[in-house]
């Protein structure tokens, strides 16, 4: 089957899962033909670009038709959380899906005034709060739909009486016939082994529905038509300046690719784009990185920040650019390298660090959509430099590691 049609809007090639009648033999064998790639259903790849490359490749086209295709529905889920009289916003997910509604619970304060929270979606289960579920929504994000934990938390949540939205990227899933609405983003299914376009289309459909909802309870807070036009804009640039970034982080890379560990940092609606950057290298690279804030930094990890521990800092204009500005001085004084992911006419924080990543001056939530493409090429591409890594397949290629993600993640599972 052609790559190209392993990425149509809705679709995915096959359940998750090998064959457990030969489950034994595809372990021991996948030096050879790595699990993951049977799991997933996608062609096995053995040098750059791997298959994770094309889905980092189509992700402006799949933010503007996950845009483009829920132009409608949007407006009406809005118009029917509005009516509801919906007061808080319970966002959950496993991993990406966890970072992209921690990114949007920013969003959705700002730019409409309900209070969101995020939570894990395993740990919403085995330690639920006391919501006031009836006067809830409750936001399930899942690539595939068939995540069983994040399934099981969107089950409870419903039986509690939240209203239930499903972000998906696949028609017709579990999830999205138990939820009461379901918003199928573009892109298709992961042809690699980790979320890429999905963080950035499920992430861009979030903001557009909470500017969607602000625009109707409190018309006069933002320019909305400004802010709807800064979101709209962000796939055009992903196609527009994708070889460049693409190239300069490609010459990064080959440096921090023997970092000992990384730090990535960011505050508010940016802490959630450093969380997905730390499980990226974990996922691809297997380079050790954590995420924190400002503040964990500062009172933390200051001791970390050495000359083989590479620093990472999202840092947009905002609430918290001058204290950004204090961890590239500390980086820049005890002569550990960092790099800045900044707006186009940041003239601050560039000027500190050892490399700067340039990405559009658009407002400080929205700023973590396009943000995410470096924080995606950065640890694929230290990945690939490192020779004897698969960036698809979290190292499911060795024997024992097989053996484990076949425990963990049965047939039907993702």
């Amino acid at each position: 089957m052609k790559e190209v049609d392993l990425r149509k809007t809705g679709y995915r090639v096959k359940k998750w899962g090998i064959d457990t009648r030969d489950a034994d033999a595809l372990i021991e064998g996948t030096a050879e033909y790595p699990i993951m790639y049977r799991a997933l259903g996608t062609q096995p790849k053995a040098g750059h670009p791997f298959n994770l490359y094309g889905d980092i490749q189509i992700e402006g086209k799949a933010i503007r038709d996950s845009l483009k295709q829920n132009e409608e529905l949007i407006p009406k889920i809005a118009d029917e959380l509005v009516r509801r009289g919906v007061r808080h916003i319970i966002g959950s997910g496993l991993g990406t899906s966890q970072f992209v509604a921690q990114v949007a619970a920013y969003g959705y304060w700002k730019f409409s005034r309900i209070l969101a929270d995020q939570e894990d979606a395993v740990e919403f289960q085995l330690y639920t709060r006391p919501y006031d579920f009836k006067h809830a929504v409750f936001m399930a994000y899942s690539g595939s739909g068939s995540t069983v934990d994040s399934n099981q938390a969107a089950e409870k949540a419903k039986k509690k009486g939240a209203y239930i939205l499903a972000f998906t990227s696949i028609d017709k899933s579990p999830l999205g016939d138990l939820a009461d609405a379901n918003i199928v983003c573009a892109g298709g299914y992961d042809t690699g082994g980790s979320d890429t376009f999905h963080y950035a289309t499920r992430l861009a459909v979030s903001l557009m529905l909470a500017l969607e909802i602000g625009e109707r309870t409190h018309p006069k807070l933002h320019d909305y038509a400004s802010l709807k036009k800064q979101l709209r804009s962000v796939g055009k640039w992903f196609d527009k300046d994708f070889d460049a970034i693409d190239a300069h982080c490609h010459s990064i890379a080959k440096r921090l690719k023997k970092a000992r560990a990384i730090l990535t940092v960011g505050c508010g609606p940016s802490l959630g784009t450093a969380e997905e950057l730390s499980l990226k290298f974990e996922e691809m690279s297997h380079i050790p990185t954590r995420a924190m804030c400002w503040g964990r930094h500062i009172h933390g990890a200051l001791g970390l920040t050495k000359e083989d521990i590479h620093t990472i800092l999202v840092a947009p204009p905002g609430n918290s650019y001058e204290r950004m500005l204090d961890i590239a001085r500390v980086t820049q004084m005890l002569k550990s390298p960092a790099i800045a992911i900044v707006a186009q006419d940041d003239n601050q924080i560039s000027k500190m660090v050892d490399d700067v990543i340039r990405v559009p001056a658009v407002e400080e939530t929205i700023f973590s959509v396009p943000a995410i493409l470096p924080g995606q090429l950065l640890p694929y591409y230290c990945g690939v430099e490192q020779g004897d890594i698969n960036p698809d397949c979290q190292r499911s290629n060795i024997p024992r590691y097989a053996k484990v993600w076949n425990w963990l993640f049965p047939p039907g599972t993702h």
